[in-house]
């Protein structure tokens, strides 16, 4: 199976990105043979529509499912009308991401798990936020923090679902 996997870097070493739409890169994993290509995100410096133009740009490398922390709206809604299932990753290195992957570890997404226009930092600036000042390291957790609480919401719901049963 081939998932795409939003990163930091180009290399299956290399930590998995905070965001979709705006992340540097994109890597194009085998789950099986473990094999990597890695691809630019020509949507990581738009002005807007970034979230749309990166999904569309993901669609076009025939992933079966794309794994990443946060998804917006617009790029969830353009990755599943094109019938991926979406995972939530949370943290690690895009290695370790597809080996819980490969155990059935990740999270299908119901939903997007972040704001609209979440990224508009952009991944590198989320975590050089010391440089901005403290004030905005404040809004770049406060934004962490909010959409750990989605994915916390997610798992319990899915456990209540699966306790019901």
């Amino acid at each position: 199976m081939k998932v795409i996997v939003s990163s930091t870097g180009k290399g299956v070493d290399d930590p998995i990105s905070t965001v979709f739409g705006r992340t540097e890169f994109y890597l194009l994993v085998d789950t099986e043979e473990f094999t990597s290509e890695s691809f630019d995100n020509p949507a990581v410096n738009q002005s807007s529509g970034a979230g749309i133009q990166a999904a569309q740009f993901v669609l076009k490398k025939n992933p079966e499912s794309v794994i990443s922390s946060s998804i917006g709206p617009n790029a969830y809604e353009v990755l599943t009308a094109g019938s991926i299932p979406c995972y939530t990753a949370s943290g690690g290195t895009v290695r370790e991401t597809v080996e819980a992957f490969n155990r059935g570890e990740l999270q299908m997404m119901g939903a997007a798990n972040a704001d609209s226009h979440s990224g508009m930092a952009g991944n590198a600036a989320a975590y050089s936020a010391s440089a901005a000042g403290e004030e905005a390291e404040l809004e770049v957790l406060s934004a962490r923090l909010r959409d750990l609480r989605g994915q916390i919401a997610e798992i319990l719901q899915q456990l209540d679902r699966i306790k019901g049963e």
